[in-house]
């Protein structure tokens, strides 16, 4: 669950198919949802694929059930899975934290985090959450060392500005990411 965590902290912005959350690779849980295939620990989403959170309760808002998963409608908005009070600028929809705003169509968009430690630089606390500031860079949360291009930020990994996007590390990398360490690098 903690890595499930960790993979549904960064699915953001838009995709070619829908105007909500990007659709990213989501670690495998039963069989994957509508859009993705397997590949390795994974669900790799197709070129027409909608963000996918892994169900947990009920979906929440915006969200349509698909198997273990929940894929977000057109205009939904990004889903954290809730623990404690949600983050400032989300609001509660179940088992669920929904942004408030829309999110751009960059992956590499800071967007609240599960806590753990101290928030990362650029990062504020707010309730179990770390929330970014204005100018603060997409971050994942800190398993071993940091994959190329980014940096340390106490328990959190910190993108550059010529970073790819990272992926917690289960298994074999899905396709479109190689190794890096603990974690998986997006190719593009």
């Amino acid at each position: 669950m903690f890595s499930s965590l960790l993979l549904l902290a960064i699915g953001l912005g838009s995709t070619a198919a829908s105007a909500g959350p990007i659709a990213v690779p989501v670690e495998k849980v039963g069989s994957c949802p509508s859009g993705y295939s397997t590949s390795g620990n994974y669900c790799n989403p197709g070129s027409s694929a909608n963000y996918a959170v892994i169900k947990t309760g009920s979906c929440p808002s915006g969200y349509s059930t698909s198997g273990d998963y929940c894929l977000a409608g057109s205009n939904a908005a990004h889903a954290l899975p809730k623990t404690g009070s949600c983050p400032s600028g989300y609001s509660t929809s179940g088992d669920y934290c929904l942004e408030s705003q829309t999110s751009s169509a960059d992956p590499m968009v800071a967007t609240a985090l599960p806590k753990v430690g101290s928030c990362p630089s650029g990062y504020s606390t707010s309730g179990d959450y770390c929330n970014p500031g204005s100018s603060a860079n997409y971050a994942v949360i800190k398993t071993g060392s940091c994959p190329s291009g980014y940096s340390t930020s106490g328990d959190y990994c910190l993108a550059g500005s010529n970073a790819n996007h990272a992926v917690p590390r289960s298994g074999s990398c899905p396709s479109g990411y190689s190794t890096s360490g603990d974690y998986c690098l997006s190719s593009q």
